[in-house]
């Protein structure tokens, strides 16, 4: 018995022995006890415009922190009545709760209860990894009685519903009352409390946008259990339990800007590290303006959309003439639209959402259109009939009846590049359309109409068919084109508005920015500039002529041979003399390839990089026609910097960042970072050179003798460098390019005749591709600068007659008419050195009773005409010499 009890002994000291050895082994294995001070959660960075409305979040988790004081009492008590009723009792473990689910589980065979306490989560959650290990599990427990030691009550339930994962994206309770319930904390009501507690168990099982039964049963027993433990009545939980409860399904916000927010987030990402931008709650102060870049992106979907009419109809996404199929495609299609029109749902005491037949959907044929279609909106239709004697198909969209009138759908050709869209149209329904077909098609009206439709009748004297009942419609289908802008405020400089593309979510690749394309014409307003600064005027004549011009080249084998480049013009036609002025309005080539020869094309190429040309220019008179693949950006800039007689414009994309708890840690951050590999070298060269003129100006007046070649030089360089390092070229010259660019505009034989919609004063230029593959706008006025493009991403033809004046400005138009709402009326500040004259715009000399045309325009002082007689006429024989002699 002795030898037993001796043996019994040895191994209880043996074990003992263990048990503190692995206790003193864990508990110097522990992590460093947190405060509050060392919690710092992955918090969410808002993004902000400059009128400081939300536009974005960046975000690793999903979170807002929300302090102790703003919990209500009931909240917390949810909490505790779900998770953990002794909490206020026990000292970091809860003994008795631990045997009863080891209990249960015992008799379920399996894991159906748990014993944690919320100490012991927040232990687990914020120090410990979620292995399940004795090891872990002991440090749980230790971890969790030290934390009772160190901190108080309130403080770990402060951690522990601000770290919690919500699902949904959500964490914390402060985003999770925001995400699920679109409201503060303090303004939960019971019901919604008892279903937030009920998530912590299982997230993505009990989530009520997924999962309604199951997270209704779960508010069900979270209520129950604050009555059973006396934190509220039975009569109160059965009254929360039985009332329904809203859910939202979406953000709210929606993002309007994807393409400017990643471009902010990349920047910052490289400025601050992207741990900080992701996870330390900043606040993004950027120079977005969200009514512009809504605008911005109305006017690009639109644009798009009328240009991809313009190429044809695609043809129809499939057809289907089974009863049962179209039954589910108009079931399904109704149901996909009203959860996009409507983000919330409603979960009813059994659990299940409410009906969509049961929502308030307001609908009645009669009286117009259901809540969930909005007009202008494009929806899926199926087409029920088609009319070749009326000209017209009946569509049905979900559970509402339309009509597409032929009038509007005359575009639906089969595609064909080759042939103008307004020569080639169709004459009946039933050449784009059949029974069957499912479409798209915009919600044009809340009632059907036709003027079209009434003069067939009454000529054909046919009975007046009952269309009372339904809607207008039009066929549409998604542009296959993409499209980019980018927009300046001129005075701040801020970038009001950036379109990347036609949809994010399929391309995140940014034209604005990225794309790299021919400018076409819009590239003349370059050349023509650089030329002021060699002598030219407004009057200066130049021979519109055919021209060739050869050069030898080696061909694959290394042998020599001519080649010969003959450019023309946009309409092949020749119109003889011509002044400067008037070969730029009418965006003549011929003209402006004699232009470059003249001035030199090394000359053009530096006065575009010095106006912030960045991108590889083509080193041959080709350059003048826009052969140079640019961006958008870098375009956008040099009108904008011209509409700033001649200052340089760095377009600010941020105005600060300011960390959680209010500390500025950047200021200004302009776009022109994002380029700072490419631009930093050749402002770098211009800025020595600036310094290098000045002080050499400086020696000239102190030495009069200096030499003729310096003379020359200095001349040349005196257009270029001035004492303030952000003029970039003369205020004057600067004037005179716009004076021109007006003229693009406000001249009866511009280009760009359609940007006098906005009813200001504009200056820019339009720029097309050969084979139409690029279409470009760039304007500006006094108040905001704008650059449009349009093609395609592998390139190919817009279509015969996609010009930049067809193609990109309607979408420039229709984004500056919102971009100049609430804008003074301005004009272009006229610089000293400046004159005015009414010429005769045909000869470019000074108006007389017989001139047929008259232009006000404006000189350089002691340049304009002052007879009818050019005062450059003994000049005019080299100008309008066919210089292919």
């Amino acid at each position: 018995m002795k030898r037993i009890l001796l043996v019994m002994g040895l191994a209880f000291l043996v074990c003992g022995l263990v048990a503190g050895g692995l206790y003193v082994y864990v508990k110097d294995t522990l992590p460093q006890m947190i405060t509050l001070a060392d919690y710092k959660p992955l918090l969410v960075s808002k993004v902000y415009d400059r009128n400081g409305k939300q536009i974005g979040e960046f975000f690793r988790e999903r979170r807002v922190l929300v302090p102790y004081k703003d919990f209500p009492k009931n909240l917390v008590n949810a909490f505790l009545a779900a998770e953990d009723d002794q909490f206020f009792e026990h000292s970091g473990i809860n003994y008795v709760a631990i045997m009863r689910a080891a209990i249960a589980n015992f008799r379920a065979g399996r894991t159906v209860q748990g014993g944690s306490t919320i100490t012991q989560q927040v232990a687990k959650t914020l120090l410990l990894s979620s292995e399940q290990t004795l090891i872990r599990k002991a440090k749980e427990a230790l971890l969790a009685q030290a934390m009772e030691e160190h901190l108080s009550k309130e403080d770990i339930l402060y951690l522990y519903l601000n770290q919690i994962n919500f699902g949904n994206g959500a964490y914390g309770i402060g985003m999770a009352a925001e995400i699920y319930f679109r409201k503060p904390v303090k303004e939960l009501t019971i019901q919604e409390m008892a279903m937030l507690a009920g998530l912590p168990k299982a997230p993505s099982a009990y989530a009520p946008v997924r999962n309604p039964s199951r997270a209704k049963e779960r508010q069900v027993y979270v209520l129950h259990r604050m009555a059973e433990v006396g934190f509220i009545t039975r009569e109160e939980a059965d009254k929360a339990a039985a009332q329904p409860i809203t859910v939202y399904l979406r953000e709210t916000y929606q993002d309007f800007a994807p393409f400017y927010l990643e471009t902010v987030r990349l920047l910052l990402s490289e400025q601050l590290g992207e741990n900080k931008v992701l996870d330390e709650g900043l606040r993004i102060y950027t120079s977005l303006d969200l009514t512009k870049q809504i605008a911005a992106n109305e006017a690009t979907i639109a644009g798009l959309k009328d240009l991809d009419k313009r190429q044809g109809y695609r043809g129809a996404v499939k057809n289907t003439v089974d009863a049962e199929e179209i039954g589910e495609f108009l079931l399904k299609s109704r149901n996909a639209l009203i959860a996009d029109s409507t983000p919330a749902r409603v979960i009813e005491a059994d659990g299940k959402f409410k009906d969509y037949g049961d929502l308030n959907l307001n609908y009645d044929a009669k009286n117009g259109l259901p809540s969930y279609l909005k007009l202008g909106a494009a929806v899926d239709g199926i087409v029920q009939k088609v009319d070749d004697v009326l000209g017209l198909v009946y569509v049905r969209v979900a559970e509402v009846e339309g009509i597409i009138d032929l009038e509007s759908m005359e575009w639906a050709r089969k595609p064909n590049t080759n042939k103008r869209w307004d020569l080639d149209k169709i004459t009946k329904p039933s050449q784009a359309l059949k029974v069957g077909d499912v479409i798209l098609v915009k919600i044009a009206g809340e009632k059907f109409g036709s003027a079209r439709l009434q003069k067939i009748i009454s000529q054909k004297k046919l009975p007046p068919p009952d269309l009372s009942k339904y809607i207008s419609l039009e066929l549409d289908q998604e542009p296959l084109a993409e499209a980019s802008l980018i927009s300046f405020d001129q005075q701040t400089q801020d970038v009001l508005a950036m379109i990347g593309g036609y949809d994010f979510e399929k391309s995140q690749f940014n034209r604005a920015l990225q794309a790299a394309r021919q400018t076409g014409s819009s590239f003349k307003a370059i050349v023509y500039a650089s030329a002021f600064d060699k002598g030219y005027t407004p009057s200066t004549p130049i021979m519109d002529a055919p021209i060739v011009y050869e050069e030898m080249k080696e061909d694959e084998e290394g042998q020599e041979e001519t080649k010969s480049w003959k450019p023309n013009n946009f309409t092949n036609q020749f119109g003889g003399d011509i002044i400067f002025r008037n070969a730029l309005i009418k965006s003549l080539n011929i003209p402006t390839v004699k232009i470059i020869q003249d001035v030199g094309v090394d000359w053009a190429s530096t006065y575009a990089k010095r106006l912030g040309i960045f991108s590889k220019l083509n080193q041959d008179f080709t350059l003048a026609l826009g052969s140079s693949s640019v961006t958008l950006y870098e375009m956008t800039k040099v009108f904008a910097q011209f509409g700033r007689m001649g200052k340089r414009i760095r377009p600010v994309i941020i105005h600060r960042v300011e960390s959680a708890q209010g500390d500025k840690l950047l200021d200004k951050v302009s776009l022109d970072v994002r380029f700072a590999q490419e631009l930093q070298p050749i402002e770098t060269e211009f800025e020595e050179k600036r310094k290098s003129f000045l002080e050499g100006l400086q020696a000239t007046t102190a030495e009069p003798a200096a030499d003729a070649a310096n003379a020359k030089k200095r001349k040349i360089d005196d257009t270029i460098f001035f004492e303030d390092e952000n003029q970039l070229i003369k205020p004057t010259t600067a004037y005179l390019i716009t004076s021109l660019l007006k003229g693009v505009i406000e001249d009866k034989m511009g280009t760009g005749g359609r940007a006098r919609a906005i009813g200001r004063e504009v200056a820019g230029k339009t720029g097309t591709t050969n084979g139409y593959y690029d279409a470009w706008f760039i304007g500006y006025t006094p108040q905001v600068a704008t650059g449009v493009w349009v093609g395609f991403d592998q390139e190919k033809t817009l279509g015969r007659g996609e010009v930049g004046g067809r193609s990109a400005l309607p979408i420039w138009v229709d984004y500056m008419k919102v971009a100049h709402d609430n804008l003074p009326q301005m004009t272009f500040p006229v610089p000293n050195g400046i004159v005015f004259a009414n010429i005769d715009s045909e000869t470019g000399e000074l108006a007389s009773s017989s001139s047929k045309n008259i232009a006000r325009q404006a000189y350089l002082e002691g340049t304009e005409p002052t007879s009818t007689r050019n005062k450059q006429e003994e000049d005019s024989d080299f100008y309008k010499q066919d210089l292919s002699e």
